[in-house]
């Protein structure tokens, strides 16, 4: 361990450098929509779109290039218990979210608005000058049965003033109750306080983007042009137009900049190198500087289940290519690295941006391995392309009818620790294994959780009341903690991915947090994650040291006149240089512009009084990337 200390006019700094850590952070999915709204216009996260009259599904003839209807249409919002439409619900407790108000609508065009169910319509106002209808929806509370269904038509419709009767509209918006029609904000104040009320470092968008189920049939290939746009009728799937995915990507990097939350993005299978350089560019160009892009390809490729088509097309591009579908999923991941890195630039994998190779949890020796085997074999060392392993961290148990909730728990504690470790077992595929598997590979981000939290899915309603009395039971609290805590993050794991922020609670799971995003606390799985998180931010920040700087590569050292860190580099072959400055709970307050450097001596120097955070007296740690390697230096400062 070197110490270098330097003192002037009452400035002390003691540069400490470390010789190995490794990190803990708590990330989260999140949905579309999320239960309780994700965005202020309803429209953006809902396009359940028909006939009006009829009620047939709209076809490619009845919308735009946008999925804005060109005929009559009826609109439905359904946001009831499951399955009170089959006179049944599932929760016992039959909680419902609060969707009364006044929303505030407004669309181009014309049209002669009818209610259906759910709701009553007022004020409504066309200004022939802008092409522009107006109107008030009412949706009555209190809440009981039947909330939720609403229900209404435009009859009558013209899209301009000198277009046929029943030619449809466009850019119809439904403003929630609060809110104003002129309003900038995107995203609602509730949602964003849900999920900035958990210090969640990491958000991944498979939901949000709608990964699962969105592939053409092999070998298609989805283009730019056909991608998700903000202008789109909704941000939701919209088969009458091919958009078979979710939210536009510019969506994601506006929730990652204003959270000041690291995206984790899945790339789907089908797309051109056009399109994955393209969204290389768009992130490169619009994410804060200060956070690191997570990449992952698709979701899930091992898993045959309908709705993940994603496993049809890998295995479809495998036969092609005369290899098997576990490495097809390694070449394509490796084949993302090398897109994104040659739009980043050279240094940027494990750096700005950081591959994640995804696997099934019992799968570490029958898909992992061979998978970290065949790029070495194919493509060099895995950790020059993969920043990180990983594969799910869920638990269960209560499928079995007549379990008390108390069994229950019972069940998801014993689920939990079984994990832990499986040396000597059939898949050997324990959390401990999966730790030694990264670590053999030497791979920077580790072993790292893609999802995780209680699984009471399926879709069988066997023992479903209590299996949802079970989640809301503040044991279950606590099980969810001693799954990350004791069992993930103590025993040197990485990332972990909660799933989800909030859903409903039904035989198809219980994954949120929360069932309701205007009341997260309602449910304790909530407030345990809250203090995980917290937990892990009260402490130093920590990185792996894989792959570390050599001493002659650099030399640091700092000017106390102008309160600068001055590093000398010494390099043999161009690379990129990044510095950040973060403090003790582990917020980045200081970033200096990445550089690429040809090969020589330089020296960079950085000025720490610049930043809008104020530099106070403690300790912060100074992480230098040159490139793929790492150094961290403890910065103690006091005036």
């Amino acid at each position: 361990m070197s110490i270098q200390g330097i003192k002037n006019k009452g400035f002390f700094l003691i540069l400490l450098l470390a010789l190995s850590c490794s990190t803990a952070q708590l990330g989260v999915n999140i949905s579309l929509p999320e239960r309780g709204g994700t965005f202020v216009d309803v429209v953006k996260e809902n396009y359940r779109w028909s006939v009006a009259g009829s009620g047939g599904e709209l076809t490619a003839n009845q919308v735009d290039n946008h999925g804005w209807p060109t005929v009559d249409a009826r609109y439905v919002l359904d946001y009831r218990p499951v399955a009170e439409w089959a006179n049944s619900i599932d929760d016992p407790e039959a909680y419902r979210i609060d969707v009364s108000g006044t929303y505030t609508c407004a669309f181009t065009g014309q049209a002669t608005m009818k209610v259906i169910a759910g709701c009553r319509i007022e004020n409504e106002t066309y200004d022939p000058g802008s092409n522009l209808t107006t109107f008030n929806l009412i949706v009555s509370g209190p809440v009981g049965p039947g909330h939720g269904l609403i229900i209404f038509e435009f009859t009558q419709t013209k899209r301009s003033g000198s277009s046929p009767v029943g030619s449809g509209f466009t850019n119809f918006r439904m403003i929630r109750p609060g809110y104003t029609l002129n309003t900038t904000k995107t995203f609602t104040d509730k949602f964003i306080a849900a999920l900035t009320g958990i210090k969640f470092s990491v958000v991944r968008f498979m939901c949000f983007t709608g990964t699962n189920g969105r592939e053409p049939t092999y070998p298609d290939s989805t283009t730019w042009q056909q991608r998700k746009l903000p202008t789109d009728a909704s941000q939701v799937k919209i088969a009458s137009i091919n958009k078979q995915g979710g939210a536009a990507w510019e969506y994601v990097i506006e929730l990652s900049n204003l959270t000041k939350m690291d995206p984790w993005i899945n790339i789907p299978l089908s797309v051109t190198d056009e399109y994955v350089k393209n969204v290389a560019k768009l992130f490169k160009d619009r994410l804060d500087p200060s956070l690191t892009l997570y990449v992952e390809s698709s979701n899930e490729v091992w898993n045959t289940a309908p709705a993940f088509n994603q496993s049809l097309y890998n295995q479809a591009e495998a036969q092609a290519l005369g290899i098997n579908e576990h490495n097809n999923h390694a070449r394509r991941s490796v084949e993302l690295a090398q897109l994104f890195e040659s739009v980043y630039g050279a240094g940027s994998l494990n750096n700005q941006v950081r591959v994640i190779l995804c696997s099934h949890k019992p799968m570490l020796k029958w898909w992992v391995e061979p998978m970290l085997q065949y790029v070495e074999s194919n493509f060099g060392p895995p950790k020059n392309y993969f920043n990180a392993i990983a594969c799910q961290t869920y638990f269960s148990g209560g499928e079995e009818a007549g379990d008390p909730v108390s069994t229950i728990l019972d069940k998801c504690h014993s689920s939990i620790t079984q994990q832990v470790d499986e040396a000597g077992q059939t898949n050997e595929a324990g959390r401990k294994q999966w730790i030694a598997s990264a670590k053999k590979w030497q791979l920077a981000g580790g072993f790292c959780s893609y999802e995780g939290g209680p699984d009471h899915g399926g879709g069988s309603t066997t023992n479903i009341g209590n299996r949802i009395q079970a989640e809301r039971h503040e044991r279950m609290a606590r099980e969810w903690y001693y799954n990350l805590d004791d069992c993930f993050f103590k025993l040197g794991a990485n990332i972990a991915a909660q799933f989800t922020l909030s859903s409903a609670y039904t035989r198809y799971g219980c994954w949120g947090l929360t069932d309701d995003i205007t009341k997260p606390n309602r449910n304790p799985k909530y407030a345990a994650a809250k203090k995980l998180a917290d937990s892990l931010h009260a402490n130093p920040i920590s990185i792996p040291m894989q792959n570390q700087i050599k001493s002659n590569e650099i030399l640091l050292y700092h000017n106390h006149l102008s309160n600068t860190l001055s590093l000398q580099l010494n390099l043999t072959k161009p690379n990129t240089i990044q510095l950040s400055l973060v403090n003790l709970q582990g917020k980045r307050i200081r970033k200096y512009k990445t550089k690429t450097l040809q090969a020589g001596t330089h020296r960079v120097n950085w000025d720490l009084r610049t930043g809008s955070i104020p530099l106070t007296n403690g300790v912060y740690t100074c992480l230098i990337l040159l490139g793929n390697k790492t150094l961290v230096e403890k910065i103690f400062v006091t005036k």
